[in-house]
């Protein structure tokens, strides 16, 4: 299965907007695509390879991100509208950066010490990844960076990493091919009717 679509966005709160299309298709509805979404982004760590299997728990998690995706999904409409998160916005992450618990683990590489932050219990960690993507995200990617899809039937977001920074489509592969072949093919056809 090809799982490009769960990080098309370039971040993981945008990869989490990103699980429900303009077709209504939602990937957090299904558990086991859930499960593929939050492996593409590296959201489980070995520790939590067991954890995942339990379904309440799971279920528990899906409820949580459909409701931090909405709030994701608003911040990115008030980028759009406004360039800015509104102040009831930053209310709405501060109160769930309260609810996360973190603990910090030292550790080693080679002769470099590093410092590691990982949420408690799982859903504390995948919900901290994805609160420090976005504030990450916020606060080092110009912000007309942040874009949605140009094509007329996707509602997909993604962050333009380009040089030029002219990027349009999520994919390339999907709606820009799809656009270039819709507009190939109405030049041919009014080239007809001439």
């Amino acid at each position: 299965m090809d799982n490009s679509r769960y990080v098309l966005g370039g971040a993981v709160w945008i990869n989490l907007v990103n699980t429900i299309n303009k077709r209504m298709d939602d990937i957090l509805d299904d558990q086991s695509r859930t499960i593929q979404w939050l492996e593409a982004n590296n959201l489980l760590g070995e520790s939590n390879a067991e954890t995942i299997k339990n379904p309440e728990l799971l279920q528990s998690l899906i409820d949580e991100l459909q409701g931090l995706r909405s709030l994701c999904k608003e911040i990115l409409t008030e980028l759009e509208e406004q360039g800015t998160p509104s102040a009831y916005a930053k209310d709405q992450i501060q109160k769930l950066i309260e609810r996360v618990h973190v603990r910090l683990t030292l550790v080693q590489a080679a002769e470099k010490l590093d410092l590691i932050c990982q949420g408690v219990t799982l859903l504390d960690h995948v919900l901290y990844q994805i609160v420090h993507s976005m504030i990450h995200t916020l606060s080092t990617v110009s912000l007309d960076r942040i874009r949605k899809c140009e094509h007329e039937n996707c509602i997909l977001y993604f962050i333009d990493t380009s040089k030029s920074g002219k990027r349009r489509w999520c994919s390339m592969e999907t709606c820009g091919n799809r656009q270039k072949a819709a507009e190939f093919y109405a030049r041919k056809k009014r080239s007809y009717s001439n």
